[in-house]
């Protein structure tokens, strides 16, 4: 895609983490490297703790990770590659890739299941991000501008197939509030009455939680708009919070006003607008402390 940046380099070089698994009744764990830190966790944890890998894999990936293991233990043919998700310590989720290997003793008994972990998540922000903007048939190119840059994620957001409204809320860095800094298909009325939501609301409370909404508009108004509901022609809206890096920084609201719901396949590709608009407005806010630490030094 021409003219991207701000997107996170891909790491030529992720650290393999290496788990052994001995070929007895219940696959009991033999070993698992030591940068298993890299997710947050310590060898112990798994060896002495009782943690199982199962227990840090994404519940939602956990049943094709066990077709696709016990499909290839049947066939024993070559290794297995698959690309899941999975759960760090402190509740992170990132894509991994793993490489699985049987291991076989001279007697041509199975030994051991090696398998290497690598954390593939930038790669897979871009590759969605990319595949989005492909299956959209957009030729956005990504500005080298910070703030035009948010004309783009709003432009990018609205050509979901649902989609048609949304509003961009960044952190406050001096009130701890959020503020309406990019919109697109509401009314000036509407916008005037959201345009702010203070430290203490229950707009920002909840958003600091990091977890999305996906309701009918009838059903979250008041945490829009407070008590009275405004007529915006509003039907299916996601509240999604905006995390980079475990810091809160902003707030996604994107609505249909024709759809009931947001269909699961636009709230796949929202997931992936909320961590691109995280990057970007980490990137901002990074960029205006830079320029006034400049200003200060002239």
């Amino acid at each position: 895609m021409k003219g991207i940046v701000n997107l996170p380099d891909i790491q030529d070089e992720m650290p393999e983490v290496a788990f052994v698994w001995r070929s007895e009744y219940g696959w009991p764990l033999e070993s698992v490297s030591d940068n298993v830190s890299f997710f947050g966790y310590e060898p112990d944890d798994f060896l002495i703790g009782g943690l199982s890998y199962e227990d840090i894999i994404h519940p939602a990936d956990l049943e094709m990770v066990r077709k696709a293991l016990l499909e290839y233990s049947d066939s024993s043919e070559g290794g297995l590659i698959q690309e899941y998700r999975i759960l760090k310590a402190d509740g992170d989720v990132r894509w991994v890739r793993e490489k699985t290997e049987i291991i076989y003793d001279g007697d041509g008994c199975m030994q051991s299941l090696n398998a290497k972990i690598v954390d593939i998540n930038d790669e897979k922000k871009r590759d969605d991000f990319m595949s989005i903007q492909g299956e959209l048939g957009s030729n956005l190119s990504w500005p080298v501008n910070l703030e035009d840059s948010m004309d783009v994620l709003l432009e990018l957001t609205t050509q979901l197939d649902a989609i048609n409204i949304c509003a961009l809320y960044v952190v406050d860095e001096v009130t701890g509030g959020l503020v309406l800094v990019n919109h697109k298909g509401l009314s000036n009325d509407f916008v005037n009455s959201v345009s702010y939501f203070g430290a203490d609301s229950v707009q920002v409370n909840f958003a600091q939680k990091g977890f999305p909404i996906y309701k009918h508009y009838s059903e979250v108004y008041p945490f829009i708009t407070g008590a009275r509901m405004q007529d915006e022609g509003l039907q299916g809206t996601a509240i999604i919070p905006i995390h980079h890096e475990h810091h809160f920084v902003g707030l996604l609201i994107a609505s249909s006003s024709s759809e009931f719901i947001i269909p699961e396949g636009d709230r796949d590709s929202l997931d992936v607008i909320k961590s691109l608009a995280g990057l970007m407005i980490s990137n901002m806010t990074m960029s205006v402390m830079s320029h006034a630490m400049r200003c200060s030094m002239a």
